[in-house]
């Protein structure tokens, strides 16, 4: 494969990560997720949210197809089943959620800081951005191109991810508090479909009865 074909398939590689992982879907959940939070801390909860998730699909890139399928001896469909569930059961909790104000500077600070980590964690680089979509692609680049060329491309994805992530204060102020919030509150509500869509798809695979 000479150079030419080989800068092909890695931009190819690298569009199909960014088009799967979208952060612009997730902007308006993650801006509601952070709401109460000062704008200092809004910003590092996001771009570590971004760094995690690309941890995740390096490390599913260089070893994915073998924890699955060796240690923890689960099907993709298995996989994108539990994924669902999450994002489905996460989505209820965000419709049905209410500010109450115990993420600001009256909490304590160390146990606020946890509680940042815990949700740039879950549900922010996963199963939000690193979900059982991208994870599937990147197992498949893997297989088509090498491990190589599916962690180069995770790398070039996420430059662009981090950085939307880390400007996300600037595109919702210029949207406005209430048109941000309320659009991630109906964000919520797609969530759920997509978790939902994920579950029908994993239990149409094992069971292809269930759509005849």
């Amino acid at each position: 494969m000479d150079l030419t074909e080989q800068l092909r398939v890695f931009g190819e590689a690298a569009v199909s990560i960014f088009a799967i992982v979208n952060p612009f879907v997730g902007l308006p959940i993650f801006v509601s997720l952070t709401e109460d939070f000062p704008a200092r801390d809004q910003r590092r909860v996001l771009r570590l949210a971004g760094v995690v998730a690309l941890a995740i699909i390096c490390v599913m890139a260089l070893a994915g197809q073998f924890l699955m399928e060796t240690v923890f001896r689960v099907s993709i469909e298995e996989f994108a089943f539990g994924g669902g569930l999450l994002l489905v059961v996460i989505g209820v909790h965000g419709i049905l959620r209410t500010s109450d104000g115990s993420s600001g500077a009256a909490a304590d600070a160390k146990a606020r800081e946890m509680m940042q980590v815990r949700l740039a964690v879950t549900p922010m680089a996963s199963p939000m951005l690193v979900g059982p979509g991208s994870i599937v692609t990147v197992i498949l680049i893997v297989n088509a191109h090498g491990r190589l060329t599916a962690v180069a491309a995770c790398l070039a994805a996420f430059v662009f991810v981090i950085l939307i992530l880390n400007y996300a204060h600037v595109l919702f102020r210029m949207m406005g508090r209430v048109v941000a919030l309320a659009l991630g509150r109906v964000m919520w509500i797609f969530m759920v479909a997509i978790g939902t869509k994920f579950c029908f798809q994993a239990a149409a695979k094992v069971f292809p009865g269930l759509v005849q």
